[in-house]
């Protein structure tokens, strides 16, 4: 009887602690980061009557035979399950998703916790609401040998986040474009015979075997060789012998080598035949061929113009007569590609007659004339060039627009040039040059140019910019930087590495933990980066209050890692997770410690009523 009323107060006891802990889970139901409890109950130990006998020949074994003393709380886990998170918009509050713990300073000591609602003190740190523990991570600085990646800090400090703090300003070093060279646009000034990379292929039989040919076209110099085709054996030769009045194309002489002996030109049509004595090929060189074609004087003498790009930017005006002279005037080009004024102004003479050179006020017609007949145009092609424009800053953070245009000259040829449109009086430096195309569109080269900026003159100290054409600036393949496709022009500038002073206004946090401080002259950089802590057994953290963790003798060191690395959750910026503690499932536990505790109790008073007889017994 002495053992059914010890084993009573052992249940009683035991779903006493059940109550406390039920109790306790609800009263936390709206704890930001709480996680529940539960309680493993195991019986105590038995007092054992008579032991157990093993079977014998002809007596069968007998079982133990054993009286239990009582039950006891075996364990109280921590059940560390994710709670659900609640949306407060708050930039200081956070939530993990997944497995982790912040790190967390109580005066030196670390503590971890899932509770996420921060604040920041009077010194910009930012610490856990209510208690004050500080926000431990790791300082993020910008790469010293890349300017667009950060350097995570090895060593825990605690998260400051300075607002209006100031942001020096960062000198533009690099510039980079990300666009498409229409390759159907026309060329940007009449450039003669497009030679670059252009090939025909086509094949011919002789009778027995098909050849296939690839002629590279090749411009010459002087009208005895105005143009080769050739594939290195057979060629033909095209010298110049006068220019059609109807057509406007060059009339030639032509010559064939090799298999095609037999070649013919049409000049109404720009066509050339060619015929091995087997089978005949017509080739098409009108679209090789981009010149402006004028007739002047009386009698009238029929004229070809075209212009050759030069290296230093400038062009060289080329004229050829209907006797096959030929005269060069080199041109003056201003930085924004339009021919620079120039007095006295030039001229220029052929086949004994004299052309003045003359230019319009918008810079963006040539023209040709002598005292006593018409004007000729020789308009540059407006529509094969395009310009984009993006902000530079010097070194104490000055914006400088600049602007950057391409200009079709050859096929698969383009020449740049940058200027700064709002400031001609500042010098500038390497600020043309020309890209090549292969024939599938990409960039040949160079990848790059050092455009140089005299912003001493401002007080500055000066400065050279590489402008990227082949997107390694921003970290992509070649494909995304400048390319020339049958597409329209997408040109646009789409990095650059500098900007003005500006000052710390606000922040927010990523997935990632990186807190981002957002600053006045719109720029965006990485701060800190939140520090979170996983155990080998998390079931094994001591609770100390204040919804906070403290590591145990079980639980394992804790293994500091950043959020998504190593096995930690993400971080959700401007959300709480709650308390995992589901009211119904705690409901329906209290009712079973309720009656748990009613049974054992009347265990209790049963064994006091069958003492009460006992003694009534002498009576």
């Amino acid at each position: 009887m002495l053992r059914s009323l010890m084993a009573g107060v052992s249940g009683v006891r035991g779903h006493q602690t059940y109550l406390d802990v039920v109790g306790n889970n609800i009263a936390n139901v709206n704890t930001v980061g709480f996680k529940k409890s539960t309680v493993l109950f195991q019986d105590l130990l038995y007092q054992t009557s008579r032991g157990a006998s093993a079977p014998q020949d002809q007596l069968g074994g007998i079982n133990p035979m054993q009286v239990g003393l009582g039950t006891r709380v075996g364990a109280i886990e921590t059940i560390h399950s994710q709670g659900n998170l609640d949306y407060t918009g708050n930039r200081n509050d956070m939530a993990i998703q997944g497995d982790g713990y912040y790190v967390l300073s109580n005066q030196g000591k670390q503590v971890y916790s899932r509770a996420g609602a921060f604040t920041l003190d009077g010194s910009g740190n930012l610490v856990q609401a209510g208690t004050g523990f500080m926000l431990q991570g790791f300082e993020m600085s910008l790469d010293p040998n890349d300017p667009t990646r950060y350097v995570q800090a090895s060593t825990l400090e605690n998260i400051n986040i300075p607002v209006g703090r100031k942001l020096e300003p960062r000198e533009t070093t690099i510039a980079g474009f990300r666009c498409n060279l229409d390759s159907r646009a026309p060329t940007y000034l009449p450039m003669g015979v497009l030679t670059n990379d252009v090939a025909i292929n086509f094949s011919m039989s002789d009778g027995t075997d098909v050849t296939a040919y690839s002629l590279e076209v090749q411009a010459g110099d002087t009208a005895a060789d105005f143009m080769t085709l050739t594939d290195g054996t057979n060629e033909v030769t095209l010298a110049l012998s006068g220019i059609n009045a109807e057509s406007g194309l060059p009339e030639f002489t032509v010559t064939g080598a090799g298999d095609f002996t037999g070649a013919t030109y049409d000049p109404l049509t720009g066509r050339l035949t060619v015929d091995n004595g087997t089978e005949t090929k017509m080739i098409e060189l009108a679209p090789y061929m981009n010149f402006t074609h004028f007739t002047h004087g009386d009698p009238a003498v029929q004229y070809l113009a075209e212009y050759n790009d030069l290296p230093n930017g400038n062009r060289e005006l080329v004229l050829w007569d209907g006797a096959g002279n030929r005269e060069i005037l080199e041109l003056a080009m201003n930085a924004d590609g339009t021919f620079a004024q120039v007095d006295p102004a030039p001229s220029i003479t052929i086949g004994g007659v004299t052309f003045d050179v003359d230019y319009a006020a918008s810079g963006l017609s040539m023209t040709l004339k002598d005292v006593d007949t018409d004007v000729v145009s020789l308009r540059q092609t407006i529509s094969s060039v395009h310009t984009t424009k993006l902000d530079v800053y010097d070194s104490i953070g000055n914006a400088h627009t600049l602007e950057v245009s391409w200009e079709k000259i050859d096929n698969n040829q383009w020449r740049w040039r940058a200027w700064l449109p709002e400031e001609p009086g500042i010098a500038l430096t390497n600020n043309t040059g020309v890209i090549d195309f292969s024939g599938d569109g990409k960039l040949l080269g160079p990848d790059t140019a050092d455009l140089g900026l005299n912003f001493a003159s401002l007080g500055a100290t000066d400065a050279v910019i590489t402008l990227d054409f082949a997107g390694t600036s921003f970290g992509n393949e070649p494909i995304e930087g400048v390319t020339q496709f049958g597409e329209p022009f997408t040109t646009k500038a789409f990095y650059q590495d500098g900007f003005g002073m500006g000052v710390l206004e606000d922040y927010s946090v990523g997935a990632d933990g990186v807190i981002y401080g957002i600053y006045s002259n719109g720029q965006t950089q990485a701060l800190s980066r939140v520090a979170l802590a996983l155990f080998a057994n998390p079931q094994g953290l001591l609770k100390a209050g204040d919804t906070v963790f403290e590591a145990s003798a079980n639980s394992g060191l804790a293994q500091i890692v950043s959020p998504t690395e190593g096995g930690a959750g993400k971080i959700a910026g401007g959300n709480l997770e709650m308390a995992n503690v589901d009211l119904s499932e705690e409901f329906v536990r209290l009712i079973i410690a309720q009656r748990g505790f009613q049974a054992n109790a009347r265990v209790i008073t049963t064994s006091d009523d069958v003492l009460q007889e006992l003694i009534n017994m002498k009576r």
